[in-house]
């Protein structure tokens, strides 16, 4: 992949730092600002501001890379459903995968079927984990907007007990307010609503692009679960289980004979058992003996 492709990780950062830069040189960010109901832009607002544009920017870029790997998937998932065949199982395509692993269950005399709901899952683990770092930008907008909102309030109670004197005259004091603490209160919650609302962007965009992609993973599923619903039952069955059937059924008639031979001898062994206990007992029982004399 080359250093300078519009996929690379780099590329979407740098993007943003550029679009932000601009906006500040040019006075767009202060512009913003005024747009939102700032009636000035303070330093510390404008360079949150052009931090938030910049976090955006990178968010937006990052999922937008997805696009074309969808429209990829989807091609392939429309080829697929028209014919199956046209799928070769070495495409890195999410019908490709399920089409090799197939072919390998199939050839191994595994159950297709799990295995192509184990790729599923899988598919769905690796969506889940894509989009981690997106999720955080667009998590940390709004965090970057309530830290610009803290920076300018801090900004103007200095500025604010600045301009009052010792003495608490109510003029001043009022003066005070309307220069420093009634525009900086505007120029603050701008920053909080360009934040929240470029995070509803963002966060827009995230959700149709996550949408697609479990879409697509769900379509590359239909079309091996009809391919499937259309094959015949002994084709679906493992393999080595048919083949197998015959030797099992021979093993089981041994087993059977075998057991009753065992039955047999169990039962020749208790009558033996039963004829020495009754020897035994006659012969611990006291005897009689009568002499007899000849004549």
């Amino acid at each position: 992949m080359s250093r300078y492709d519009w996929r690379h990780p780099v590329f979407a950062p740098l993007v943003g730092l550029l679009v932000s830069g601009s906006l500040l040189v040019t006075g767009a960010v202060a512009a913003l600002l005024e747009v939102v109901g700032a009636t000035t832009a303070p330093a510390a607002a404008e360079m949150v501001v052009a931090l938030i544009v910049a976090v955006f920017v990178t968010t937006v870029l990052r999922i937008v890379r997805a696009v074309p790997e969808i429209r990829r998937e989807s091609a392939a998932t429309e080829r697929a459903a028209a014919n199956v065949g046209s799928v070769k199982p070495g495409d890195d395509t999410l019908v490709g995968r399920r089409l090799r692993l197939f072919k390998e269950a199939a050839e191994a005399g595994g159950d297709a079927e799990a295995v192509l709901g184990a790729r599923s899952a899988l598919d769905e683990g690796e969506l889940a984990n894509r989009h981690h770092v997106d999720h955080a930008l667009i998590w940390a907008l709004p965090v970057f907007g309530f830290i610009g909102t803290a920076l300018t309030m801090a900004a103007m109670v200095g500025s604010f007990g600045d301009a009052l004197d010792g003495q608490g005259n109510p003029s001043v004091l009022i003066a005070a307010l309307k220069q420093h603490v009634l525009p900086e209160l505007a120029s603050a919650f701008g920053v909080t609503m360009v934040a929240l609302f470029l995070s509803v962007l963002a966060f827009g965009a995230m959700t149709l692009v996550e949408r697609a992609e479990r879409a697509g993973v769900a379509a590359a599923d239909e079309v091996f679960l009809v391919y499937l619903a259309r094959l015949p039952q002994d084709r679906r069955a493992p393999a080595p289980a048919a083949q197998a059937a015959p030797e099992l059924q021979g093993l089981t008639h041994e087993l059977a004979q075998s057991r009753g031979r065992t039955e047999e001898l169990i039962k020749g062994l208790d009558a033996l058992r039963t004829a020495v206990e009754r020897l035994s007992a006659a012969e611990s029982r006291p005897q009689r003996y009568t002499l007899v004399r000849e004549q």
